[in-house]
Order: structure tokens, then C-alpha cells, then sequence
């Protein structure tokens, strides 16, 4: 795995743990899916749902996160294992791994739905990644050493 991609799901994942008692849960219903690209289930796929903010708090609590199965399928966590998102409106985004590439587009700075997160509700969501159009751009942050090995 890419040095870039270890640490930002090492990050995912010290987040989803917490930072004690100072973080404030706001409720979270269970959300799970499916990441698709033309038909097929996209394996290594990470998942965000973030919240976004309602009326006029600009508290709104932390993003789901997940990492998608061989069969595309992913269960979000928020504050621990398997717990889902946030009650309320989200972003999903969705970004691809290149240990598993697909010809559409995963980024994280990429909108791709407006979801709610429903309480009391088994959320399921199927998530479609827009197909490629164009070549992908090399990441000028990559190790150029690494890809030899």
C-alpha cells in the first residue's frame, strides 16, 4: 500500500476511535451499501458520509467512514465499529485504491450524493462512481521508487 494511502486510513482510523470524552456523539443510525463502478462492485474503496450542517449550529458531528468488501459492500463507523452516521443530511464521497482500480472516478474531493441518515432505520445505499473520461492524472506525490518494486 502506498505510504500516502497507509496514513490517511491510519488517520480514518484513529478518528473513528476518538479522542476521549471530549467529543460530543450526536445519534447515529445504522448505514451500509454498495460501491459500483458500470455494474461492478469496487473492491478497496473508502467510504465517507459527511455530515452537513442543518439550521444553525455548526455542530454537526464526525463523518462516517468505511472501507468497501470484495463485494463492493461497506458498513459505516462513526464513534466505534459498525455503528453507522450521523442522524441527519450527508456527502457521501468515495475514493478508489489503486491496488483495486476501476475506470471511474474515486475522489475524495468529489461530491457524488446528498443522502439522509434516517433514525431508527436500516440506511442502505448504493453508491455509483462516475465513469472516467479521461486518463488519470499521476499524483505528484507518489513514490516514483515504489512503483518499480
Amino acid at each position: 500500500m502506498k505510504p500516502a494511502v497507509l496514513m490517511l486510513c491510519v488517520g480514518m482510523l484513529i478518528g473513528i476511535a476518538g479522542c476521549g470524552d471530549s467529543i460530543k456523539e450526536f445519534p447515529c443510525a445504522k448505514a451500509s451499501g454498495v460501491v459500483m463502478c458500470e455494474g461492478s462492485p469496487v473492491q478497496g474503496a473508502m467510504v465517507y458520509f459527511s455530515p452537513k450542517s442543518t439550521g444553525k449550529s455548526a455542530e454537526v458531528g464526525k463523518p462516517g467512514f468505511a472501507i468497501t468488501d470484495e463485494a463492493g459492500r461497506f458498513v459505516l463507523s462513526t464513534y466505534g465499529t459498525g455503528d453507522g452516521a450521523v442522524v441527519g443530511p450527508h456527502v457521501v464521497r468515495v475514493t478508489t485504491s489503486k491496488e483495486f482500480p476501476c475506470d471511474c472516478i474515486g475522489e475524495e474531493t468529489l461530491d457524488l450524493m446528498n443522502v439522509d441518515i434516517v433514525a431508527d432505520k436500516d440506511n442502505e445505499f448504493e453508491v455509483k462512481l462516475p465513469k472516467r473520461t479521461a486518463p488519470a492524472q499521476k499524483n505528484p506525490f507518489d513514490d516514483p521508487e515504489e512503483e518499480k518494486e
